[in-house]
């Protein structure tokens, strides 16, 4: 004789939540499973043809093959796509700072090559900042030359 606990049998149906008439139903099908109850006798007390209990008897199985079939491990990811709208708007906002990105690149290069544009201040030191910033940029350009 094994060792362990007796198994409950039938009795585990009773736990199961559920109507009455089910547990029932469920009780006559698995005691046809278990050689417990002939398929007449079932058929008897559930009050049904053979072609019907051997319907039953198929869906009770087929629903406990469902419930066993793994899942996905692990947890759901909770990123949601974005919607129509949403995606929309997020291409609006791509194109916007797109556009600002290019914005303070130009303002950048005004920057470097004429910074008297930039920082206007007396006619006389507007004149010096540029010629020394002509002679920077020129003097940029000769030495980071095209590799030639």
């Amino acid at each position: 004789m094994p060792a362990g606990r007796p198994s409950d049998g039938l009795a585990h149906v009773d736990r199961l939540e559920g109507d009455e008439e089910s547990k029932r139903r469920l009780r006559v099908v698995l005691a046809t499973l278990t050689g417990e109850m002939i398929v007449v006798d079932a058929c008897e007390r559930l009050g049904v043809g053979e072609s019907r209990l051997h319907d039953l008897r198929r869906q009770a199985l087929e629903g406990a093959l469902a419930g066993l079939t793994p899942g996905v491990p692990g947890r759901p990811k909770s990123v949601e796509e974005p919607t129509g709208d949403r995606l929309g708007e997020l291409e609006r906002e791509i194109r916007e700072l797109r556009i600002e990105l290019e914005a303070a690149y130009v303002r950048t290069e005004l920057a470097l090559g004429m910074p008297h544009v930039l920082t206007p201040k007396g006619r006389a030191d507007i004149k010096k900042n540029a010629r020394a910033a002509r002679k920077a940029l020129r003097e940029r350009s000769a030495g980071g030359g095209s590799g030639t």
